[in-house]
C-alpha cells in the first residue's frame, strides 16, 4: 500500500509541469544566480567597467593605461572624449567608475607636489566598492608599468627637500631607474607601490546611505508590484471557473473590457503601493522623492503599468489557475533576482549584469537611480521610460489576444 501511494505521488509530480518547475528548475536557477553573485563578491573577483580619458597622451600615461586595461578585474573599457563624457558615463550607469589622466595635474612621476593628483576618479557613492577596486588596480598598474617614475619622484623629493646629490650619484640613480624600466618591460616586479596618485570625485550629490535606501525602495517596490499584480490577475481564472467571465464577455465590449478594467485596477493598485513605500522612505530615511516629483510620478506610473501588463500576460497565457500561479511566481522571482531587486546589480558578475538589461526590473532601477540619486534630466530617462511604456503596451495587447483564446476554450 505504501508503495502504491508513493507511485501515485510520483506520477502526479511527473504529470505536473508546474510542480516540476517549482520543485527542481526554480531552486537550480536561484542557486546559479546567487552562487555567481556571492562567488564574485567574496572571491575577490569584483570586475568593474571603466570609462577612461587620457588628457596627457604621453608614453608614460599610455603604459599605465595599457597595464590597467590588461587587469582581469577590468571587464569593460569605455573610451571618452571629455571629462563631461566620463562623468556622464558613470552617472548614467554605463560605467562603474571613471578615470581621467589629468593634463592639469602633477606629472605622473611627481611625489609630494603641490598641484592636483595626476589621476582623477569619478565614482557613484552608492557603489563605493568600484572606486576602491579601481584605486587598488591603479596602484598596482603604476608600480608594474612605471616603477622608474615612482622611484625617480622619490629621488627628486629627497634632493629638493633634504640633500643635494652629486653627478656620480645622479648617474647611478639614472642607471638604476633604467634597469627598473627594463625590468617592468619584461614583466618583472620591482617591489614599489605608491598611494598618493588619485583624487576621487562623486558624480552624485547625495550621500551613499541615502542612495542605498532609494535603491532598496525601488527594488522592493517593483518586486512586490509584480507579485501583487500577478495575484490580482489570477482572478480571471477564478471568474472563468465559476462562470462569471462568460457572463461578462457577453456584454458590450466583450473580453476587451474585462482585460482593460483589470489592467487599470492593477496599475492603480501598484502605483499606490509604490507611493506608500516611497512615502516611508522619504519620511524616515530622507529619500528626496519631492526633489523631482514629476519624474518620480512618471517612473512610478510606468513601472506600475508595466507590472500590470506583465501579470496579465502571464495569467492569460495559462489554461488554469494552478498553471498561472506557478508560471507567474517563477517568472517574477527569476526576473527580480537577475534584475537587481534581491541583490544590488553592482555586486553581480558582468555577464549577469548584462542579462539583467533584458528584464524590466533593471529598467525600473535605472530610472529610479536617474531620478533619486543621479539627478538626471528628463531626456536621460528616455530609454528606460520608453522601454517600460513599450512593455506595458505590448503585454496589454498580447493579453487581449490570449484572453480571447482563453474564452473560446
Amino acid at each position: 500500500m505504501t508503495a502504491a501511494v508513493f507511485r501515485a505521488m510520483l506520477l502526479c509530480l511527473l504529470r505536473d509541469p508546474g510542480a516540476l518547475v517549482m520543485g527542481f528548475v526554480m531552486p537550480l536557477a536561484f542557486f546559479v544566480i546567487f552562487a555567481e553573485i556571492f562567488a564574485n563578491a567574496a572571491g575577490g573577483e569584483f570586475a568593474i567597467s571603466v570609462a577612461v580619458l587620457d588628457e596627457v597622451r604621453s608614453p608614460e600615461s599610455s603604459r599605465l593605461l595599457a597595464a590597467l586595461r590588461g587587469d582581469p578585474d577590468v571587464r569593460k573599457w569605455i573610451g571618452t572624449a571629455t571629462r563631461a563624457d566620463t562623468e556622464r558615463a558613470v552617472r548614467r550607469g554605463h560605467a562603474d567608475v571613471g578615470l581621467v589622466v589629468r593634463a592639469d595635474g602633477e606629472p605622473l612621476g611627481s611625489v609630494g607636489g603641490f598641484g592636483s593628483p595626476p589621476l582623477l576618479v569619478y565614482s557613484d557613492p552608492s557603489s563605493e566598492i568600484a572606486s576602491a577596486v579601481l584605486t587598488g588596480r591603479l596602484q598596482q598598474a603604476y608600480a608594474t608599468a612605471l616603477p622608474e617614475l615612482l622611484a625617480g619622484g622619490v629621488v627628486d623629493l629627497i634632493e629638493n627637500e633634504y640633500t643635494e646629490l652629486d653627478d656620480r650619484q645622479r648617474a647611478d640613480i639614472a642607471a638604476g631607474l633604467a634597469d627598473m624600466r627594463q625590468s617592468a618591460a619584461r614583466g618583472v616586479s620591482v617591489g614599489w607601490s605608491f598611494a598618493d596618485l588619485v583624487e576621487n570625485r562623486d558624480v552624485a550629490g547625495r550621500p551613499a546611505a541615502g542612495n542605498h535606501v532609494a535603491y532598496c525602495a525601488g527594488a522592493i517596490a517593483f518586486m512586490f508590484l509584480l507579485l501583487s499584480a500577478a495575484q490580482g490577475a489570477l482572478g480571471l481564472h477564478e471568474e472563468r471557473e465559476n462562470g462569471v467571465l462568460d457572463r461578462l464577455v457577453t456584454g458590450p465590449g466583450g473580453i476587451g473590457v474585462v482585460i482593460n478594467g483589470r489592467f487599470l485596477w492593477l496599475a492603480t493598485q501598484g502605483f499606490v503601493q509604490t507611493a506608500v513605500i516611497f512615502a516611508v522612505a522619504w519620511a524616515i530615511y530622507g529619500v528626496d522623492v519631492l526633489g523631482a516629483p514629476f519624474k518620480w510620478l512618471l517612473v512610478a506610473g510606468l513601472s506600475a503599468a508595466a507590472a500590470a501588463g506583465i501579470a496579465l500576460l502571464l495569467v492569460t497565457a495559462c489554461r488554469s489557475r494552478a498553471q498561472a500561479h506557478t508560471l507567474s511566481t517563477a517568472v517574477v522571482l527569476v526576473m527580480s533576482a537577475a534584475g537587481g531587486s534581491m541583490v544590488p546589480r553592482f555586486f553581480m558578475p558582468g555577464w549577469l549584469q548584462d542579462v539583467g538589461w533584458l528584464t524590466p526590473t533593471t529598467w525600473v532601477l535605472e530610472a529610479y537611480g536617474g531620478v533619486l540619486w543621479r539627478d538626471e534630466p528628463l531626456r536621460e530617462l528616455a530609454t528606460p521610460c520608453l522601454l517600460l511604456l513599450l512593455t506595458a503596451g505590448t503585454t496589454l495587447l498580447a493579453s487581449h489576444l490570449m484572453a480571447r483564446r482563453l474564452v473560446r476554450e
